[in-house]
């Protein structure tokens, strides 16, 4: 994605050039908006303009001077792009978060409670907890880039599970 596939013809060419000179900046601070920090906003921001050189054909000559809403749409589309996971394995492991951040082994559990919570798998752990902080499902898979029945099905999960290792322990 990093890449045009075919080459622009020259009008193409002059209409992105004069589109980038006339919006460069409010789109790079549109990204800056929707962004976590300034290298993500130029990221989202120049695979906008890869995305824009894409389509530049979609947008209408006479629309060159109004074109900014259309910017706009590229761009939050970009940027949701952008932080979408792709897989489980490519999502990014947050050192400073304990919550979510699993990489490390934690120390042997003394408390029988937390020994049934440690028996959970990962992800139905992870759920249950954040569950238990308070967060509503549609948070829990924002925050673990799942769906929402995918949020229910391991909340439920899990509750059934340490229901019934409660009853065994």
């Amino acid at each position: 994605m990093d890449r045009i596939d075919r080459p622009l013809s020259a009008a193409s060419a002059e209409r992105l050039d004069r589109l980038f000179r006339l919006y460069s900046k409010r789109v790079l601070a549109y990204a800056v908006s929707r962004a976590r920090s300034r290298e993500d906003a130029d990221e989202i921001a120049g695979q906008a303009w890869l995305q824009v050189c894409r389509a530049i054909k979609s947008l209408r000559p006479e629309d060159d001077d109004r074109a900014m809403p259309w910017l706009v749409t590229v761009t939050r589309h970009v940027a949701i792009d952008y932080y979408r996971p792709r897989r489980a394995g490519e999502q990014p492991t947050d050192w400073t978060n304990a919550l979510v951040s699993t990489v490390l082994p934690s120390s042997p559990p003394a408390d029988e409670d937390v020994i049934v919570l440690a028996s959970l798998p990962t992800r139905e752990r992870r759920v249950l907890e954040l569950a238990a902080r308070g967060l509503g499902p549609i948070d829990i898979a924002g925050h673990l880039g799942m769906t929402g029945d995918a949020v229910g099905r391991d909340l439920r999960a899990a509750t059934h599970s340490v229901r019934a290792l409660a009853l065994v322990g």
